[in-house]
C-alpha cells in the first residue's frame, strides 16, 4: 500500500498578475450538489493598496507538500477585488463562468443532446469535455430563447427527460461522466483523520491538506464510527494567514 507523508503543506494563490505563497487566507467548495466550483482569496491588509484586479482574470489555487503542488481550483476572479461578502476579499469561480457569460439564442433541428452541449461549449470557447455516451434519439426541433449556456444545457437535460449532473474538474466539462480515478486514499483514525462527525445526515471528515481529493471520488474510511468505501459529496480547503490548511470532505 503506497503511503504519502503530508508535512510541510504549501499554497500558491494566483489572481489576475499575482501569485502569492504567504499573506492571504484561502477557502474552495467544490461540490457535487453544485455545477460550479468556487473559492475565495482574502488578502492581508497590506496588499490592499497593492492589488488591481478585474472581473474575468484568470485565477487559480494550488495546495501541496514539498515542492510538489496540485491545482485544486482554476477558474476567474468572478467579483472585482473587494466585491466580496468581505474587506480584502475576491471571489472566484471556476470555468462555468464562461458558459454563464455565453447566450444561445437558437433554434436546432434533428439533434442529440450531446451534439447541443457540445455547441455551448464552443461557444462559450471550452474545448475540454467528456460526455456521457449513451445514445439518445435526435430530437426534431428544439428552440431556446436567449438563455445562457448553462440554462441552455439544464433544458436540454428536461427536453430529454435527464437529471444528468455537468460539471467542470480539472479545466475540463463533464456530462453524465465522472473523472478517472487513479487511486482510492485511506483515511484511519488515530492516523489522519483529525475529527469525524456527523451533521445534518452526513459525514463530516475534518483532516490535514489533501488536495488529491475531489467530489464523486472514492475514499476508504477506517473509524470506530463508520468503515468502508465512501463516496465524496463535497470538499471544502481551507487555510489562514499562520499556514494552517484543513480539509473538510463530506460523504
Amino acid at each position: 500500500m503506497e503511503t504519502t507523508e503530508l508535512f510541510y503543506p504549501e499554497i500558491k494563490a494566483q489572481a489576475g498578475k499575482y501569485t502569492f505563497s504567504q499573506g492571504v487566507e484561502v477557502e474552495v467548495c467544490s461540490s457535487r450538489s453544485s455545477y460550479f466550483d468556487w473559492a475565495k482569496i482574502r488578502f492581508t491588509e497590506q496588499f490592499q493598496p497593492e492589488i488591481a484586479l478585474a472581473r474575468r482574470d484568470p485565477a487559480a489555487v494550488s495546495l501541496g507538500y514539498d515542492g510538489g503542488l496540485t491545482r485544486i481550483f482554476s477558474g476567474y476572479v468572478a467579483k472585482p477585488y473587494n466585491g466580496g461578502d468581505y474587506a480584502n476579499e475576491v471571489s472566484l469561480k471556476d470555468d462555468m463562468l464562461l458558459l454563464e457569460e455565453t447566450v444561445i439564442n437558437d433554434t436546432f433541428l434533428s439533434a442529440t443532446p450531446q451534439e447541443l452541449i457540445s455547441f455551448f461549449l464552443a461557444k462559450a470557447g471550452v474545448s475540454g469535455m467528456k460526455l456521457s455516451l449513451k445514445n439518445y434519439p435526435r430530437r426534431k426541433i428544439l428552440p431556446i430563447r436567449r438563455q445562457n449556456a448553462v440554462q441552455a444545457i439544464e433544458t436540454v437535460n428536461a427536453a430529454w427527460g435527464l437529471r444528468l449532473p455537468f460539471f467542470f474538474s480539472g479545466g475540463v466539462f463533464y456530462w453524465g461522466e465522472k473523472p478517472e480515478q487513479d487511486t482510492v486514499y485511506t483515511f484511519e483514525y488515530g492516523v489522519n483523520i483529525l475529527r469525524l462527525e456527523r451533521i445534518g445526515g452526513v459525514w463530516d471528515l475534518e483532516t490535514v491538506s489533501v488536495p488529491f481529493i475531489k467530489h464523486s471520488h472514492k475514499i476508504n474510511i477506517i473509524h470506530p464510527r463508520v468503515s468502508g468505501e465512501q463516496e465524496v459529496s463535497k470538499v471544502v480547503f481551507s487555510t489562514n494567514d499562520s499556514g494552517f490548511i484543513r480539509t473538510h470532505i463530506y460523504f
